[in-house]
């Protein structure tokens, strides 16, 4: 900055000069000048374009309808699990994928909801992801009228959802993100020019879902900042959500409304879907009146969360499933642990990666003996790579939280 400076006062002594008679001073000429170097100084000292994760936990104002809106979100993602079981994965990866983007040595990125714009990729397992960001941008336009939450939020909530929807353990997420404001545009640019749009714009996945290798997975983990123990803890439910116990589950049984929508295909009924109408500012009207508690669109048997109720299907039926239970959640870590003794290096690219790194092996061996020690530390790791990188907002939220990150899962055993 001193040397632009310098330079500026340079160029205005010398166009102030006294000049030949020959050579009048033009003052046009002079003006342009000092305004071209203004422009340079301050562009200069402008900031890079915002990519901090501004979260607000008071911004949506009256607990109860804050809590409506959120077992609503929940209520709608549990139904969608229980009648395509496979979808579960693609919510959490949609979560995991969404921390991910934060880079701990730039401290820029993180969960802000760019992810619907980085998964604009061809491939099935990007589509299947933006079937799940569809089912997200509906219920965040169908809440508009009561509470709407920021697609960020949603996006959260239903990873922790995803869980607790094949009988995995209740996570508490802490709402108040603020959704990118380059979003919209960012998926218009992703949809167009492809991953090399997305590189260009610093916002590619933080490793490729639809041809995932082990070594890349790791990365993203030590890149965004996570120990080892952390990786294990969320890579371990990512591959129980992707087993055979899960996918392959008994799903309530379907209503007969035309034909069966294709993994892929989901949720995008009769027009193909744009993903464009995402609600950064709040403009969009909703579809949900204040006195109804169904979504338009919803099916007829839409379940209502019911507080009399057991609490583990307060928001609807779970997937069942062998390892699909919070007794046996860890069951994933015993047969990675076993297929390793025979030689083998995992069935899938999450798997593997598990077993890449010795020190994330040390925590599958952990969790493959200590269900409880991997359930409270799934608990603490999705918790943090869902608000990694927040600035705190808002008086004493700000106050009290911001600059102070949540703790880092020790390493030590």
């Amino acid at each position: 900055m001193a040397r632009i400076r310098a330079c500026l006062v340079v160029a205005v002594a010398s166009a102030l000069a006294p000049k030949p008679a020959s050579r009048a001073v033009d003052r046009r000429q002079l003006a342009k000048s000092i305004a071209g170097l203004a422009g340079a100084i301050a562009g200069a000292s402008a900031p890079r374009a915002n990519a901090v994760v501004y979260l607000d936990p008071a911004r949506y104002g009256d607990q109860e309808l804050k809590n409506a809106a959120i077992a609503k979100c929940r209520t709608r993602v549990r139904d969608v699990i229980a009648k395509d079981p496979s979808l579960a994965c693609s919510f959490f990866l949609l979560a995991l994928l969404d921390g991910l983007s934060y880079d701990e040595k730039t401290r820029r990125g993180g969960p802000d909801g760019m992810v619907a714009a980085s998964i604009q990729l061809p491939g099935r397992a990007y589509a299947e992801l933006r079937d799940v960001v569809d089912l997200l941008q509906e219920s965040q336009r169908a809440l508009k009228r009561t509470n709407a939450l920021t697609l960020a939020d949603l996006i959260a909530l239903s990873g922790a959802e995803s869980l607790a929807a094949v009988g995995g353990p209740e996570i508490s997420v802490q709402l108040g993100r603020t959704d990118n404001p380059e979003l919209l545009n960012s998926i218009k640019a992703v949809s167009k020019g492809g991953l090399k749009e997305a590189q260009a714009r610093g916002i590619a996945p933080a490793f490729d879902v639809e041809e995932a290798a082990p070594s890349d997975i790791v990365k993203a983990f030590r890149r965004s900042g996570f120990t080892e123990r952390e990786a294990a803890a969320l890579l371990g439910a990512l591959a129980i959500l992707q087993g055979d116990d899960v996918v392959n589950a008994k799903a309530v049984k379907k209503e007969d409304k035309g034909a069966a929508k294709a993994r892929g295909k989901m949720g995008r009924g009769d027009k193909a879907s744009s993903n464009y109408a995402i609600d950064l500012y709040g403009t969009n009207e909703g579809t949900e009146e204040a006195s109804v508690d169904k979504f338009e669109g919803d099916i007829d048997e839409f379940y209502i969360a019911d507080a009399f109720g057991s609490r583990k299907e307060a928001y609807g039926r779970r997937v069942g499933g062998a390892s699909s239970s919070v007794d046996n959640f860890n069951q994933i870590f015993q047969d990675v642990m076993a297929d390793q003794k025979k030689g083998k290096k995992g069935s899938t690219p999450v798997e593997s990666a598990l077993l890449l790194d010795q020190n994330v092996q040390i925590w599958v061996q952990k969790y493959a003996a200590e269900r409880l020690t991997f359930l409270k530390d799934l608990d603490k790791s999705f918790y943090r790579i869902t608000q990694v990188g927040a600035q705190y907002t808002g008086g004493k939220y700000a106050a009290l939280l911001d600059n102070k990150p949540v703790k880092k899962l020790s390493t030590d055993r």
